[in-house]
């Protein structure tokens, strides 16, 4: 299940944009119709659900990258930022706890990550991307 209107998420910072792109296609694999969700030891069993962690893991990976940049970059808004990327993970973990199943409630995890989305890039990414680039640490994507 795609994120709705991801064409618009971009900041024009590549390295900003690329971890959205990179969420969206996530997305879009992990609700890919006919996938059917499997642990590594058989059969889902509909608890800890191992969609939930695959997004726990890339957004993880992806956080750590723009919470470096946000160091390198004497990111003003840095607290804020670190506490919006903190409530989607807050949110996924509950929901992986609460064994909420990405395959049964595929669009409540779809709403979830991508109200989520639509809020951070607009407010928090395209505001770090807009200073990173005045401040020559990253360059504009062409």
């Amino acid at each position: 299940m795609p994120i709705p209107g991801h064409k618009s998420l971009t900041v024009g910072v590549r390295e900003i944009d690329a971890g959205t792109e990179g969420l969206c296609y996530l997305m879009s694999r992990l609700f890919e119709p006919m996938v059917e969700c499997r642990r590594a030891g058989g059969v889902c069993d509909r608890t800890q659900c191992t969609r939930i962690s695959a997004l726990l893991r890339y957004v993880d990976r992806n956080f750590l990258a723009q919470e470096a940049l946000m160091e390198q970059a004497d990111y003003p808004y840095e607290d804020h930022h670190r506490r919006e990327h903190w409530r989607l993970v807050h949110q996924l973990r509950r929901m992986r706890e609460g064994n909420v199943c990405a395959d049964r409630d595929r669009t409540v995890v779809s709403e979830v990550v991508g109200r989520w989305m639509m809020e951070h890039v607009g407010e928090c990414d395209r505001r770090l991307g807009n200073w990173a680039v005045t401040r020559r640490v990253l360059d504009p994507s062409s």
